[in-house]
C-alpha cells in the first residue's frame, strides 16, 4: 500500500490511515456504527449555509439520512451471512462533482474500508463533502479507519499499488480510463466493477406536458437531470423524444422550451467554450445529415437539432454542454436502434405504462438499465448501471447448520 508517494495529496483520511487499511476488518452491510457516522455526515453537510448553494450536495445529504438508510436496509435484507469484502478502491470521473461520494457510501453501506481517488477538475461541492467529512469524523473516531480520500494526477505507480492491495475497484472514467487502468492487476480474488461510457434519453408525452400545471418545477427537473452537469454525467439525457399527435407534440415542445429558457434566466450563463463547443458538434453531424434541423433559440443557454431519424453513434459522440437532439415518434418502438447497450437511463414524463412495456417486451432493447421519472435521473441507488453492488461489494458466508 503507498504510504509516501510525494505525489499524493490527502483530502480526508492520511498516510497512516491508508498503511493500515490493509488490516482492517470488515462489517456487515448496513453497520449500525457506520449509520449512525452518515447521519451525522448528513446533518453536518446539510447545516454548511454553502451547500444550500448546489443542489447536487443537498440531494446527497438527503440520500445519507438515517431514516433513508434504515429503509434501505430492510430492502436490501438478506438469508445468508453477507461482509464487506475489505479495501474498496473508487477510482472518480473526473467531470462529475458528487460522483465520488456516492461510491464512497456504496463502499460503506457494504461494510468496507474505502480509498477514492477525488476528481481531476476542480469542483466547490468536493470541498463541501470533504469538509462535511471531516467534521463528521471528529465525532466518530472509529470511522476513520474506513476512508481515506486522496487527489494525484497520473502518476501510474500509485493507481497500480493500491489497485494491487484492495479487494475491490470500481472505476467510474468511461472506456479509455477503464482500459488504462485494468492495466493494473488486482489480487486474483478481487472483483473490478467498470462504468463505461453511456448515454440516457428522455421521453415526453405531449399530452401530458400541455395539460400540467406545474411547467416551472418540470423545467427545474429537466435542469437537475442535464445542464446541472452540462450533459457530461451519464445519466443526463442527450435526446429528447416526444410520442403524442403532431399538433400536440408541437405545441408542448414550443412551451418545453420557451419556459425552459425563461427557468435558466434565474442561473449562471453557460461558459463561451460550452456554448462553442455544443455548436461545432452540431455542425459536425449536420455536415453528414443535412436534415439534422438547427431550432433557432432566444438565447445561447442550450441548443437545439431536430432529427428525422438519431443513430447510436451520434448519441455515443455527444460532448454534452447543452446540445439537445430532438426526435418526434409515432411509435414507441422507433427509439430501440438507440436502445443499445450504451443506453443507461430512460427519463419519463407522462408516458403511460402500457408504452414502456411494449418498448421493453416487445421492443426488447439490448440497453436500458434504469426507468425513472423525469428529474430523479441522478438519483444514486445501491443497484447501479446494471449492478448489484451490495451484493458485488460483499462476500456471502455459506453457513449450514449441523
Amino acid at each position: 500500500m503507498p504510504q509516501n508517494f510525494d505525489a499524493l495529496s490527502y483530502r480526508v483520511g492520511n498516510a497512516q490511515v491508508l498503511a493500515q487499511m490493509a488490516h482492517i476488518k470488515p462489517r456487515v452491510p448496513f453497520d449500525d456504527e457506520i449509520l449512525e457516522f452518515l447521519q451525522t455526515f448528513s446533518r453536518t453537510l446539510l447545516a454548511l449555509a454553502q451547500s444550500r448553494e448546489f443542489s447536487d450536495v443537498v440531494s446527497l445529504a438527503f440520500w445519507c439520512r438515517k431514516s433513508a438508510l434504515r429503509q434501505m436496509k430492510e430492502t436490501y435484507a438478506s438469508d445468508g451471512i453477507l461482509m464487506g469484502r475489505g479495501v474498496v478502491f473508487h477510482i472518480a470521473p473526473s467531470n462529475v462533482a458528487v460522483n465520488f461520494a456516492y461510491s464512497l457510501l456504496a463502499g460503506l453501506l457494504t461494510g468496507n474500508a474505502n480509498i477514492v481517488r477525488l476528481p481531476s477538475k476542480k469542483f466547490i461541492q468536493v470541498n463541501i463533502i470533504c469538509q462535511a467529512l471531516n467534521q463528521a469524523l471528529e465525532e466518530h473516531v472509529a470511522m476513520r479507519e474506513l476512508i481515506c480520500l486522496v487527489e494525484y494526477n497520473h502518476e501510474d505507480e500509485i493507481t497500480q499499488a493500491i489497485s494491487a492491495a484492495c479487494q475491490a475497484r470500481l472505476i467510474w472514467g468511461g472506456d479509455r480510463t477503464i482500459a488504462h487502468i485494468r492495466k493494473f492487476p488486482l489480487p486474483a480474488r478481487a472483483v473490478d466493477i467498470a462504468f463505461a461510457d453511456r448515454y440516457s434519453i428522455c421521453v415526453i408525452n405531449a399530452d401530458y406536458y400541455l395539460a400540467a400545471e406545474n411547467k416551472m418545477r418540470i423545467a427545474e427537473d429537466f435542469f437537475n437531470d442535464t445542464l446541472l452537469t452540462q450533459q457530461q454525467a451519464c445519466t443526463a439525457p442527450k435526446l429528447v423524444v416526444w410520442t403524442g399527435e403532431k399538433d400536440r407534440k408541437a405545441a408542448a415542445r414550443e412551451q418545453f422550451w420557451l419556459i425552459f429558457d425563461r427557468w435558466l434566466c434565474g442561473r449562471p450563463a453557460p461558459e463561451a467554450v460550452a456554448v462553442v463547443n455544443a455548436l461545432a458538434n452540431y455542425c459536425r453531424y449536420a455536415a453528414e445529415d443535412p436534415r439534422l434541423k438547427y431550432i433557432a433559440a432566444p438565447t445561447r443557454r442550450f441548443l437545439r437539432a431536430e432529427a428525422t431519424a438519431v443513430s447510436q453513434r451520434m448519441l455515443e459522440d455527444h460532448r454534452g454542454d447543452g446540445l439537445f437532439y430532438e426526435w418526434l415518434v409515432d411509435d414507441i418502438l422507433e427509439i430501440v436502434p438507440v436502445c443499445g447497450v450504451k443506453c443507461q437511463t430512460l427519463a419519463t414524463l407522462g408516458v403511460p405504462e402500457e408504452m414502456i412495456n411494449r418498448l421493453i417486451f416487445r421492443g426488447a432493447p439490448k440497453g436500458i438499465d434504469r426507468i425513472v421519472p423525469l428529474g430523479q435521473t441522478m438519483n444514486f441507488s445501491l443497484h447501479w448501471d446494471g449492478y448489484d453492488l451490495l451484493k458485488m461489494l460483499t462476500k456471502t458466508l455459506a453457513f449450514k447448520r449441523g
